[in-house]
C-alpha cells in the first residue's frame, strides 16, 4: 500500500538551520522540497529568497571539502586493511587533522616512491637470477680450473645455436665450449668457456655478432664468475627484507591511523551532505524556511524531536494538501509481509503516483493465482516449494533473489493447490502410482469448463481494473473518463449476461431487454468517450478472451507430462 504522506513546512531561526538538518537527517522521515510553489502563498512569495550561506559557514565548506579531498587521497595511498572503531570526535580535532594529512600525504608519497623503487629493484635481480641459476650447474661441471675465462650469453633463437658454435671454433681453433639449457620461460642461455689469452677476442666477436652477454647490477660486475648467482640472491634477500620493512611501517601508520582518518571522512560526508541540503532551504530576514513532504505517522515523533532539542525554537506544520500536489508527492511503499516479496515486481516499473494505487497486493493475488491455473500440478509444485527453499537458504544475502525465491514458494503452494483439484501428479503418474483423482474437474477430459472458468477470472480482472479507474477518476475529479468506464464496465456485464441467456435460456428469458439495454448504452458511449471508445469496449473484450491462452498453456502441460509418461 502507498503511506499516507504529510505536506510541511519547518521554520526557525537562521543560526538553528544546521542543527535542524542534523535532526532531519539522523531521523531520514523528510524529502526536502525545492520549489516552494504551492508551499507559500504567491502573495509571500516577494518576501522569501533562497538561503544563502553567511562568510563563516561558506569558508567551513571549503575548509571541508579541501580536507575530504585529501582524506580521499591519503586513503587510496594506504592498504585498504580493517580498523578498529575509535570514538574520537572528529569537529574538535578537525584543525589538527587539516595540518596532520598533509604530512601524512608527503609520508605516503615518500613511501610509495620506495615501494616502486625496491619492487622494481626486486624485479630485476629476480630477473638476473633466473639466467644465472641455469648457468650454475653448467659452471660446476668446467671444474675449478684459475686459468678459464666464463661469458654467460643469451641465444635469440635456437638455430643461432649451431652458427655460434661454428664462429667460436674458427676463432679459437676449439679453444672455445659452448654450453646451453633452456628457462622455464622457453628463453635459452649459454656458457662459453675459454682460456684467459681468447677472452679479449672472444668478447669482440661477441659485440660483432650482437650476442648479448648476461648483465648484472653495477655492485656485482666485479665479482668472480661463479660467485656471481650467490651474490644475486644475498641481494634478492635483502632487497626483499626492505621491501618487508617498508610495508610493516605503512602498516604499522594504517593501523594507527586509518580509523581517525575514516570516521573524520564520514563526518565530512554527512557534514557536506548538510550543506547540499542548505540549498533547498530559504530565508526571511531573519528565519529559515524548509519545505518537504513526509509519512503522516512520523509527524508528532518529529515535532517532539525539534521541541525537546531546541525549546520551541524551531517548529514544523503541516500544510494543506491540494490536488495539483499530488504528482509531486514522494512515493513510499509497505505492505504486508505475505505482499512484501511481490514489491520485485513493482520496482520493475516506475512508482505509482500518489493518488494512484500500489500495484504490489493486485500483482501477490493474481500472480500466484495466474500462476498456478496454469501449472497446476502436484509434482511440479513440490519441486519449486524445493527450488525457493533452497534459494531462500543459500542466497540469504541477497534480498532481491530471496524475494524472487519467496514469490516461487507463493506460487508453488497455488501450483499445488491447482494440482490436486485437476488431480495431476507429474500429468496422469499420480493416477497410477497413488490413485490420484481429481477434487473438481479433470482439465484433459474437461476443456469446455476450463475455457468457461478461464474466461470467468479474465471477467474479474478486467472489472476490478474498471473499478480501480472508476475510483481513480473520481479522485482526481475526472468525471467524464470515470463515465466511460462505468459504461464500459456495464457494457461488459451485459454482454456477458446476454451470452449466458443465449447460451443457458432457462431459468430466464432475458435475451431483448439485454439486447435494448446494450443498444442505448452503445450511444452514450460513443457521446461520453468519442469514437476511440468503442475499439477501447473491443480491446477489454480481446483482454477477456486472452486469458483462454491460460487454459491451453495449462492443457498442453498436463498432455505433454502424458506422453512422457511411458
Amino acid at each position: 500500500m502507498i503511506i499516507k504522506m504529510s505536506k510541511v513546512e519547518i521554520v526557525g531561526p537562521k543560526e538553528q538551520l544546521l542543527a535542524t538538518l542534523d535532526l532531519l537527517r539522523g531521523k531520514g522521515v523528510f524529502q526536502p522540497e525545492a520549489d516552494i510553489c504551492g508551499f507559500v502563498p504567491p502573495e509571500d512569495e516577494a518576501k522569501i529568497k533562497e538561503l544563502l550561506l553567511d562568510e563563516t559557514a561558506v569558508g567551513e565548506k571549503l575548509l571541508f571539502v579541501s580536507l575530504q579531498e585529501r582524506i580521499t587521497e591519503l586513503l587510496a595511498c594506504l592498504p585498504d586493511l580493517p580498523s578498529r572503531t575509535t570514538y574520537l570526535q572528529p569537529l574538535p580535532i578537525i584543525d589538527v587533522l587539516s595540518e596532520l594529512v598533509d604530512k601524512h600525504l608527503a609520508n605516503c608519497g615518500n613511501w610509495q616512491q620506495q615501494g616502486q623503487s625496491l619492487q622494481e629493484e626486486l624485479e630485476s635481480v629476480s630477473r638476473h637470477l633466473r639466467f644465472w641459476t641455469v648457468l650454475e650447474p653448467l659452471v660446476s661441471e668446467v671444474g675449478d680450473h684459475s686459468r678459464l675465462v666464463f661469458f654467460g650469453v643469451r641465444v635469440r633463437n635456437p638455430d643461432e645455436i649451431p652458427i655460434l658454435q661454428t664462429l667460436l671454433d674458427e676463432l679459437s681453433a676449439g679453444r672455445c665450449r659452448l654450453t646451453t639449457a633452456s628457462i622455464e620461460d622457453g628463453s635459452i642461455v649459454g656458457l662459453i668457456t675459454t682460456d684467459q689469452g681468447m677472452e679479449e677476442s672472444l668478447r669482440r666477436l661477441l659485440s660483432e655478432e650482437q650476442v648479448p652477454e648476461l648483465s648484472l647490477p653495477g655492485e656485482l660486475v666485479g665479482l668472480p664468475f661463479r660467485e656471481k648467482s650467490g651474490a644475486l640472491r644475498r641481494l634478492q634477500a635483502e632487497t626483499q627484507a626492505r621491501l618487508n620493512q617498508l610495508t610493516a611501517e605503512v602498516e604499522t601508520f594504517a593501523h594507527r591511523w586509518l580509523p581517525i582518518y575514516r570516521q573524520t571522512l564520514d563526518w565530512l560526508e554527512e557534514r557536506l551532505s548538510l550543506y547540499q541540503a542548505s540549498a533547498s532551504a530559504y530565508e526571511t530576514r531573519q528565519c529559515f524556511l524548509i519545505h518537504g513532504w513526509m509519512t503522516t505517522e512520523g509527524v508528532d515523533e518529529l515535532q517532539h524531536g525539534l521541541t525537546e532539542q531546541f525549546q520551541g525554537q524551531v517548529i514544523l506544520n503541516v500544510l494543506e494538501m491540494r490536488q495539483e500536489d499530488f504528482d509531486r508527492v514522494p512515493v513510499m511503499l509497505r505492505n504486508p509481509l505475505y505482499f512484501k516479496p511481490f514489491e520485485l515486481f513493482a520496482r520493475l516499473l516506475p512508482l505509482p503516483k500518489y493518488s494512484s494505487y500500489d500495484p504490489t497486493p493486485f500483482l501477490g493475488l493474481f500472480f500466484p493465482l495466474l500462476f498456478g491455473m496454469i501449472l497446476g500440478d502436484v509434482g511440479y509444485g513440490l519441486l519449486l516449494a524445493l527450488l525457493a527453499g533452497l534459494l531462500i537458504r543459500f542466497f540469504a544475502k541477497h534480498p532481491d533473489l530471496v524475494d524472487g525465491a519467496k514469490i516461487l514458494g507463493v506460487s508453488a503452494a497455488y501450483t499445488i493447490l491447482f494440482g490436486f483439484l485437476f488431480g495431476d501428479f507429474f500429468g496422469d503418474l499420480g493416477e497410477r502410482l497413488f490413485h490420484l483423482q481429481p477434487i473438481w474437474l479433470e482439465r484433459s477430459a474437461a476443456i469446455v469448463p476450463m475455457i468457461a472458468f478461464a474466461i470467468s477470472v479474465g471477467t474479474a480482472h478486467i472489472l476490478l481494473g474498471l473499478v480501480l479507474g472508476i475510483h481513480y477518476d473520481f479522485k482526481r475529479r475526472l468525471r467524464r473518463e470515470a463515465l466511460v468506464k462505468i459504461i464500459t464496465l456495464l457494457l461488459i456485464v451485459l454482454c456477458g449476461t446476454w451470452l449466458l441467456g443465449t447460451l443457458f435460456p432457462d431459468p430466464w428469458n432475458l435475451t431483448m431487454p439485454l439486447l435494448l439495454a446494450i443498444l442505448i448504452l452503445l450511444p452514450l458511449l460513443i457521446v461520453a468517450g468519442g469514437l476511440l471508445a468503442p475499439l477501447e469496449l473491443l480491446k477489454s473484450f480481446g483482454n477477456i478472451i486472452s486469458y483462454v491462452r491460460i487454459m491451453a498453456i495449462g492443457l498442453c502441460s498436463v498432455l505433454l507430462a502424458q506422453v512422457a509418461n511411458p
